[in-house]
């Protein structure tokens, strides 16, 4: 089967950023099927070296066996320049595949709206079938987050790009476990929809080493300063334990990028703060070795209604839980990972006091249980996340679905 892949923002297996994608298609390619996975040339996770000149349209490169095409996107340094890379991706995409032999499904993953319309696009004019892959619910999403008004006219666009996705759509899927329940509010039947989470590749999850027995109790978060990832709550946590001449042993690790980094790092150096530190983006097998020194891991994400209502599927959660560590999640998900496994403390967004109180508890944990925490955490994730055993669910879906009659449009309606 051919299988062609739309993310703007799909990494190379072992890069850093979105990799599930390149994942999944090498654990494909090793069924007997031909995916090639399309992310721009330009975007915010990618190195300049796969940038194109201005002449180039695409880049083949071979990534453990599999094609990347990188697409020409427009550079941009702004919001609306972000726009216009997005639009450029999606134009240059439906161009840049006539060389290439017709997939039998084409999957437009909803990094953005205009991806999905161009993998439509691509499979209409080829003949294929069409999935539309929900990795977040836009505009809902956006609205969550303050960066839109309901009512602003572009919300309102992306409203109707959304609804015009799920008519078009032969398949529907999904990282949210709560997709067959929105998916249904848009016509689609339950047997053309898939939940497939976020999870992680246990070739490069070995199990790890116990941390280091002396030194401070480190809590690490890796992932991306800005959107939903709560990096401020972590921040005015480490702040309240700064405070706190029983908790000078704890020591928090931040790794990452993203447009709130210079702030917070501004506010921990003007706070004084000797209890946190930051680091840049690092290689998966760097990451590795900052996981064996780390004890335990946090994520905290901002409260949004759609989490609440549907899940959520975080990449770095299971890469926590694979690492065998106990997990701070300071989250109000449907979804809870780590209370379902038992793997951590759980508590609500965006309270700097719970999870400060949090971290003390557990850096106060006898060691025996928190190593029983982060052994539920990895036999969960490898349970349920891992994503060679997820590859073989999408092989049997689309298998299915290539054989099965296309959806009648009297079985769909508009949200």
């Amino acid at each position: 089967m051919r299988i062609w892949i739309l993310n703007h923002y799909a990494c190379q297996r072992h890069g850093t950023g979105l990799t599930s994608h390149a994942v999944l298609a090498h654990y494909l390619r090793a069924m007997g099927h031909e995916p090639v996975v399309f992310p721009a040339a330009f975007a915010q996770v990618h190195a300049p070296a796969a940038r194109l000149s201005p002449r180039r349209l695409f880049a083949d490169c071979i990534d453990d066996g599999t094609r990347f095409r990188f697409i020409r996107a427009r550079e941009y340094h702004s919001t609306l320049g972000r726009f216009w890379n997005m639009r450029s991706y999606a134009r240059n995409v439906v161009r840049a595949t006539d060389d290439l032999p017709p997939p039998d499904v084409v999957i437009g993953s909803l990094a953005h709206p205009f991806a999905v319309e161009a993998a439509w696009r691509l499979a209409r004019r080829r003949g294929a079938k069409f999935v539309y892959e929900i990795r977040d619910i836009w505009p809902q999403s956006l609205i969550d987050l303050g960066s839109l008004s309901p009512w602003h006219p572009i919300c309102r666009y992306f409203a109707r790009l959304e609804r015009q996705a799920f008519r078009r759509a032969d398949a529907v899927m999904s990282v949210l476990p709560g997709i067959a329940e929105y998916a249904a509010t848009h016509g689609v039947p339950a047997d053309r929809v898939l939940y497939l989470p976020n999870g992680i590749d246990p070739a490069i999850f070995p199990e790890l080493a116990e941390p280091p027995a002396d030194g401070p109790f480190v809590i690490s978060c890796f992932g991306r300063f800005g959107s939903g990832n709560d990096m401020d709550t972590i921040v005015a946590a480490a702040e309240t334990l700064h405070q706190r001449p029983e908790a000078v042993n704890i020591r928090i690790r931040l790794v990452g990028d993203g447009p709130s980094k210079t702030v917070l790092e501004r506010r921990a150096a003007a706070a004084g703060l000797t209890n946190i530190e930051f680091l840049g983006l690092v290689g998966k097998h760097e990451l590795v070795e900052l996981s064996r020194e780390s004890h335990a891991f946090v994520h905290a994400h901002r409260r949004m209604s759609v989490v609440e209502r549907y899940g959520m599927s975080v990449n770095k959660v299971f890469g926590f839980m694979a690492a065998g560590r106990p997990v701070l999640f300071a989250c109000r998900s449907s979804y809870d990972p780590i209370r379902e496994a038992r793997a951590g403390l759980t508590v609500e967004p965006e309270d700097p006091a719970a999870l400060a109180q949090a971290m003390f508890e557990l850096s106060r944990t006898p060691d025996a249980e928190r190593r029983a925490m982060g052994a539920r955490a990895r036999q969960h994730v490898l349970q349920y996340h891992d994503l060679s055993k997820l590859a073989r669910r999408l092989d049997a879906f689309l298998a299915d679905l290539v054989s099965a009659p296309r959806l009648p449009a009297t079985h769909r309606r508009a949200a």
